[in-house]
């Protein structure tokens, strides 16, 4: 429990620096999704021996806590994000409220295909291919001021 909780404040600290520097980001949990957990494998050779959270700037890996902490306390990071800075952040998406993510539309969040079998349980292994592992998908909308 220790472990998981360091890791949550150290998440947390840097989610507060960036709020605070106005800069919207893409947080994703890799606990909870296998494929993530193997896109960090693929951008950090040494994924197994790192510190979570690790901060990505497009697609360029930028450092962990304590480097993104001592990166604003000397002012570097905000150089860094200044053409990142969006007044969006301080706006709560309405559809989602600033989860950025919904339960799948096309299995509710069941992760189970429309297309089994409802007669019989043989089919009930397919998985629904629209959601992540959790049943949810990214708020169209947050992505599109995103994107924007």
């Amino acid at each position: 429990m220790g472990v998981v909780r360091n890791t949550f404040q150290r998440c947390q600290k840097v989610k507060q620096i960036l709020r605070n520097l106005l800069v919207k980001f893409d947080e994703r949990d890799c606990y909870m999704n296998r494929s993530i957990q193997n896109e960090i494998r693929h951008r950090l050779p040494n994924f197994n021996q790192l510190a979570l959270p690790q901060v990505f700037l497009e697609g360029q890996h930028l450092g962990d806590a304590e480097l993104i902490e001592k990166l604003n306390e000397t002012g570097e990071l905000r150089d860094l994000l200044r053409p990142y800075k969006s007044l969006s952040v301080l706006t709560t998406c309405d559809r989602c409220g600033g989860f950025r993510m919904l339960p799948c539309p096309v299995c509710n969040g069941s992760k189970k295909s429309v297309h089994r079998n409802h007669f019989t349980t043989e089919f009930v292994a397919l998985k629904c291919m629209h959601c992540d592992p959790s049943g949810l998908v990214r708020c169209d909308v947050c992505n599109n001021i995103t994107e924007a």
